[in-house]
């Protein structure tokens, strides 16, 4: 399956932040940055590709529309800050066409200097200038512990935000990758560069993913049949779902049924 774009947490526009014990994340990405803090215990991560299983202390960073997922093996404590783009605008045009080198942070020393900065960004919640300082500070640390490197093309974020709640809105109906160039006054070749470029898989691909998602819940719901839940879901065919459902699932729909529902 591939990573799901997270609707809800793209229309909050709010500072967040909050602890949890034992949490886990399905693969996903947002336009948000997420800093992902490992305070006790450890936790399994795969950001931006790559895996690995964080010790307490230590953090993870992913950046806007790098995929990631994490879950706890045994047990841990971790404390999350998502940033919307419009609180952090020098940070997201500096990573433009960039990638963080490492998306994690092991170093103890590095793990206290951002943990306090988080801190910091909590208590100063009425006071804007200055949170607005702890986040630029903790940011500009993640830059020099991390690095960068190139990334295969320049990230145009308003458009890839726009790209995905079309999509979301829309999926349903039946829209086609040529639906969706039009709808955005794009060629249908500009779109598909774009669209795998910055999200890592194809745009026919993503939207079959949607589809299959949507039609997923339809069928664990138990009211309606197979045809039912496929075409309210936007699939064009059955033999279009069947083919795509075993492909991405591992089985047909009816032995799903049989075995889930």
């Amino acid at each position: 399956m591939q990573a799901k774009f997270n609707v809800e947490r793209e229309r909050n526009a709010n500072l967040f932040y909050k602890s949890y014990k034992n949490d886990s994340c399905i693969f996903q990405f947002h336009s948000q940055v997420e800093i992902y803090f490992v305070d006790e215990g450890e936790m399994s991560m795969n950001v931006d590709g790559r895996h690995e299983l964080l010790r307490a202390p230590a953090v993870s960073v992913a950046t806007s529309y790098v995929t990631h997922a994490y879950k706890t093996p045994e047990s841990s404590r971790s404390s999350v800050l998502l940033l919307p783009a419009h609180l952090c605008e020098a940070f997201v045009s500096a990573m433009r066409g960039k990638r963080l080198a490492s998306p994690y942070v092991t170093d103890p020393n590095a793990y206290g200097e951002l943990k306090a900065l988080y801190e910091a960004v909590k208590s100063s919640e009425s006071a804007r200038v200055k949170q607005l300082g702890y986040i630029y500070t903790m940011l500009g640390r993640i830059l020099e512990l991390a690095g960068t490197h190139d990334a295969r093309e320049e990230l145009d974020a308003d458009l890839a935000t726009r790209l995905l709640l079309y999509i979301d809105e829309s999926y349903a109906t039946g829209i086609t990758p040529l639906d969706v160039a039009q709808h955005f006054g794009y060629s249908p070749s500009y779109i598909s560069r774009y669209f795998s470029a910055t999200f890592g898989t194809t745009l026919s691909r993503y939207l079959s993913s949607v589809r299959l998602r949507s039609a997923i819940a339809l069928m664990r719901e138990g009211k309606h049949d197979i045809t039912y839940c496929a075409l309210e879901s936007g699939f064009g065919s059955m033999r279009t779902f069947y083919r795509i459902f075993r492909r991405e699932i591992g089985v047909s729909p009816t032995e799903f049924v049989k075995e889930n529902i």
